[in-house]
């Protein structure tokens, strides 16, 4: 996925709510994905400059519960809760939450571990015997 500047995305999402042209209009007119611009419009419109800033995209166990428990309380798409929550990589973050909460519960929610695995310490090798 590319990343662009703040001031690129506030540029774009200042043409469409100007209404100068619609999302597809300027995906075309700047190489995006016509689903890319409607969601710095609707990121910028719930949350304001924030929603366009570059943010964490790790979300605790507890977190991940409160959006799935509201999504269905307010029967939210999950769009709609990327917008709400201010969620970083879109609707297949939250797609993902939900398989995993249904296949594992709340423990399933919980971050893995990331990287490579330590290594085991190894013993140092012995010192040579002088006679």
């Amino acid at each position: 996925m590319a990343k662009y500047k703040e001031a690129f995305k506030l540029l774009v999402v200042q043409r469409y709510t100007e209404g100068q042209e619609g999302y597809r209009r300027l995906a075309k007119q700047y190489g995006l994905d016509h689903a890319t611009v409607r969601r710095w419009v609707k990121s910028y419109e719930q949350h304001g400059l924030s929603g366009l800033q570059k943010k964490s995209s790790r979300y605790s166990a507890e977190f991940k519960l409160s959006v799935l428990q509201r999504m269905r309380q307010e029967d939210l798409s999950a769009r709609q809760a990327i917008a709400l929550f201010d969620i970083r990589g879109g609707v297949g973050v939250v797609r993902r939450w939900e398989s995993q909460y249904h296949e594992g519960g709340f423990q399933a929610l919980e971050p893995k571990a990331r990287g490579r695995p330590t290594k085991m310490p190894t013993a140092e090798p012995p010192s040579p015997h002088f006679q």
